[in-house]
């Protein structure tokens, strides 16, 4: 029983640091990384093509847990610096939707040492105005149901970074404390 207990706290500490996000020099490196992605990231081609803007948000969801931290970076960082409203807003339902379905990614990675706290804001900024634009009842229902679909898929360890970023997204939404 001790040997299962063991192994289960070192599988739950590796599975906690899946998507420390490693120097970007490492996935320039992986040949399965997309040379779209890898363009975008080091400037060469800007992140305005919807096709490859499409092919990045999607791989946000890949099954490899070596590239996934890459391409969450990637969106996170085109988030940040891109000034296209469509893009933004593309970005922004993207994001809400993978929140929703795969906090404990999002979390991991927007906590993480290595990546700006401006993400985390970016984040939240571009979901809120997702629920904004796409809210058919109030904002404070919408707010509310991108919550619980969030804190139901998360990890009880992230439940506290996530409700960080949902706070960040009420304060967007202009939404009082329950």
């Amino acid at each position: 029983m001790r040997k299962l207990l063991s192994i289960i706290v070192c599988l739950m500490a590796f599975a906690a640091h899946a998507q420390e996000l490693k120097p970007t020099v490492y996935y320039m490196g992986l040949p399965n990384v997309s040379k779209a992605a890898k363009d975008i990231h080091v400037g060469t081609v800007k992140p305005a093509d919807d096709d490859i803007m499409s092919s990045i948000m999607d791989s946000m969801s890949t099954e490899n847990d070596d590239t996934r931290p890459f391409y969450i970076f990637l969106v996170s960082k085109t988030l940040f610096l891109t000034k296209d409203k469509e893009l933004k807003q593309s970005l922004g339902n993207a994001c809400r939707r993978y929140i929703q379905n795969r906090p404990d990614d999002v979390v991991l990675l927007l906590f993480s040492k290595t990546v700006k706290p401006v993400y985390k804001e970016a984040w939240a900024k571009a979901i809120a105005d997702d629920i904004d634009a796409n809210c058919e009842t109030t904002l404070k229902e919408c707010f509310r149901q991108s919550r619980l679909l969030a804190l139901e898929m998360c990890n009880t360890d992230n439940k506290d970074k996530l409700e960080i970023i949902y706070n960040q997204i009420r304060a967007h939404l202009q939404l009082s404390v329950r």
